[in-house]
């Protein structure tokens, strides 16, 4: 049975300072198909045959390096992802631990394989040495969501009108923030928010992928952005404005983020991805019996709320360089898992 009906859009400005765009989003819905050659059925060569939807899939990237050179290293990274998932990636549609295991040690080689698609990118030419990328996708496969993630562009659950971040943002202040150097509402303003300490591409030798579960359940909600929305508009106001909305359709919710993250002084490209997983009709109607007639022994789910993650990946203070969203050199950490519940 068909649990939830997934509605999604994104959205992506240059802002009012800058005068090109380097962020670059992405959204698919993915399936099986075969491509028809021939047959006696009465099914015309050429066309294409589709099956039941396999996941969703959610990409944001946040470039830097210069006008071209950044937005060519969000276009590579989201160029090769799509690429080797068309081409290479068994699709995690079973959900036991070994197949899944599998699945997010794929991820994050092929996260690796990007950083070094770039690098050498950059090597080949010196309008583009020096450029990297930030990257967050989120894979859904219901009820699992799976989110790989390297830099500061973010990705959140909203469930029961409660925002949580999922992932955690790559940077010296957040490093500062977690050792007690830095308090949490000074993160967005200081000077170090800027400054990377993973990405991809970026002149650095490694990159590291965080890699989080999420158990979704029917009426959550997603949203992915670039730190240009972070900057001008806070988690409590992000939350806000997506209560206010909850009967507005996806594209909307895009438009009144960007739109608040330009109010606030849009100082930088500002890119947002916005999904609903809204309970299908039965799942809906199902529920409505459970709540009418609470002893029948029916199930949907039960399953916990999320749980934050904690920082446990150490890295050095780095040195920056001279982009306005900077990377830093730094070693290369063990890579880090969290999961939600």
């Amino acid at each position: 049975m068909k649990q939830v009906d997934v509605t999604s859009a994104g959205m992506t400005d240059t802002g009012l300072i800058r005068t090109d765009n380097q962020d670059q989003f992405f959204i698919a819905e993915l399936t099986h198909s075969m491509s028809v050659r021939s047959g006696s059925l009465n099914v015309p060569a050429g066309s294409r045959l589709f099956g039941e939807t396999i996941g969703h899939l959610f990409l944001i990237a946040d470039g830097m390096g210069g006008h071209r050179a950044g937005s060519e290293a969000s276009k590579l990274a989201i160029h090769y992802f799509t690429n080797a998932i068309l081409n290479n990636l068994h699709w995690l549609e079973r959900n036991d631990s070994s197949s899944e295991i599998n699945f997010t040690d794929e991820l994050k080689r092929m996260l690796v394989d990007a950083h070094d698609a770039i690098q050498e990118r950059s090597a080949s030419s010196q309008e583009f040495q020096g450029m990297g990328t930030t990257l967050t996708m989120a894979y859904v496969s219901w009820p699992r969501m799976i989110v790989v993630h390297a830099g500061d562009t973010r990705c959140y659950l909203i469930r029961n009108s409660e925002l949580r971040l999922i992932t955690r943002d790559h940077t010296v202040a957040n490093q500062m923030m977690q050792a007690g150097r830095l308090s949490p509402d000074s993160v967005e303003r200081s000077p170090w928010s800027n400054v990377l300490i993973n990405a991809l591409g970026g002149g650095a030798e490694d990159v590291f992928a965080d890699v989080y579960t999420v158990d979704l359940l029917p009426g959550d909600s997603m949203l992915m952005c670039s730190d240009g929305l972070n900057k001008h508009v806070t988690d409590a106001e992000i939350q806000k404005l997506i209560e206010s909305s909850a009967q507005s359709d996806t594209h909307r919710v895009c438009e009144e983020l960007i739109q608040q993250a330009i109010t606030g002084g849009g100082s930088d490209n500002t890119t947002v991805i916005f999904a609903r997983f809204n309970p299908s009709q039965e799942t809906a109607r199902r529920m409505k019996l459970i709540a009418a007639n609470p002893t029948e022994e029916r199930v949907i789910q039960d399953i916990a709320a999320p749980y934050s993650d904690s920082d446990t990946t150490p890295v050095d203070v780095p040195i920056s360089t001279e982009d306005s969203k900077d990377t830093a050199d730094f070693p290369n950490p063990e890579q880090s898992t969290g999961e939600f519940h």
